[in-house]
């Protein structure tokens, strides 16, 4: 019997991929980047980017291209979304709001958000981490203080 092994599959900033079980998408130090995660059966989606300084909406387009191509039965599809986090006097803050309603419009434009299972935007001094454990169907959502990862 031939069994398959699991690639944990990092995506970067800027950086769009996509997997099968039991394959696992993962993407980490989120704080002002958005993580956008799809588990749909056994393939998982996955998009990093930071809201700030490009066309953002034409950036996440891809993931939801793709989901609205691939789902027939949206009952068994999962979305998150994690990141988004706003610094205390944020230069950037109008952007990262925007950045943040843009993911919730694309959702609800691709008929999806009866399909979110969670959004956390990321706390100030925090970092998150997205990993989309395909071959259980499921996500894990972390988060810790930045001074943390700074050590």
């Amino acid at each position: 019997m031939i069994t398959a092994t699991m690639k944990e599959i990092k995506v970067h900033q800027l950086k769009y991929k996509t997997t099968r079980a039991p394959n696992e998408l993962y993407s980490g130090g989120l704080a002002p980047c958005i993580a956008i995660g799809a588990i749909y059966g056994k393939k998982g989606y996955m998009y990093h980017a930071h809201p700030v300084g490009h066309n953002f909406s034409s950036h996440v387009e891809p993931i939801f291209r793709d989901l609205r191509r691939d789902v027939k039965d949206k009952t068994k599809l999962q979305i998150y979304v994690v990141g988004g986090e706003i610094e205390v006097n944020d230069e950037y803050e109008n952007e990262v709001k925007a950045g943040r309603q843009t993911v919730l419009d694309k959702i609800a434009q691709s008929g999806f958000e009866k399909c979110i299972r969670e959004v956390r935007w990321c706390p100030t001094d925090y970092a998150q981490s997205l990993r989309l454990i395909l071959s259980e169907g499921r996500a894990e959502i972390e988060e810790c203080p930045l001074e943390d990862l700074l050590k």
